[in-house]
Order: structure tokens, then sequence, then C-alpha cells
């Protein structure tokens, strides 16, 4: 499958980010060209695994600068509620 685009919310502004599947199920989460973490179904609904807990595989980990103009983006559980449901609605689930 090809990476796509989703948009979610947070704190009521839209942020873009692409996702890119992977073999197994799960889905790389990037944001401006840097790797958040990687979302998957669990057994319990969505669950993720930080990016400093992975190998980025050729992406930088991303990280937070004040200048950037770019958001605060940490995997919490409503941040991988959202994206899980953008990747469903999606793929049509």
């Amino acid at each position: 499958m090809d990476p796509f685009n989703v948009i979610i919310k947070k704190d009521n502004k839209q942020i873009d980010l692409n996702i890119h599947p992977q073999e197994g199920g799960s889905f790389m989460v990037i944001y401006h060209g840097a790797l958040i973490g990687e979302v998957f179904q669990g057994t319990a609904g969505w669950e993720a695994v930080t990016a400093d807990e992975l190998q980025p595989g050729g992406f930088p980990v991303y990280e937070y600068d004040e200048t950037s103009g770019h958001e605060d983006i940490l995997l919490d559980a409503a941040l991988i509620a959202s994206v899980g449901q953008a990747i469903n609605k999606e793929l049509g689930q």
C-alpha cells in the first residue's frame, strides 16, 4: 500500500500527517518529514511505539523546535486514537 496523508485535530488546529503502511499492518506516522512513531491495531484498540523506541528507517526522529512553527506532537492516548480513526477512515473501515 502506498503512503497517504491524513488530517487530525489537536488543540483545535489541523495537523497534516503522512502515513506509511508497513508489512504486518502497522503504520509509520511522519510529520514534516520526521518520524513521530508507529501505530498499530492492538487487542485494546490503537496502540503506538514512539520514534525513540524504533529504528527510524531513513527518517529523522521528530524533535519539537519552538521556532519551527510546527506543533509539539507527542504520541499520547488522544493523538493515537485520532490517528487510528483517520487511518480507519482512509482505509474505509
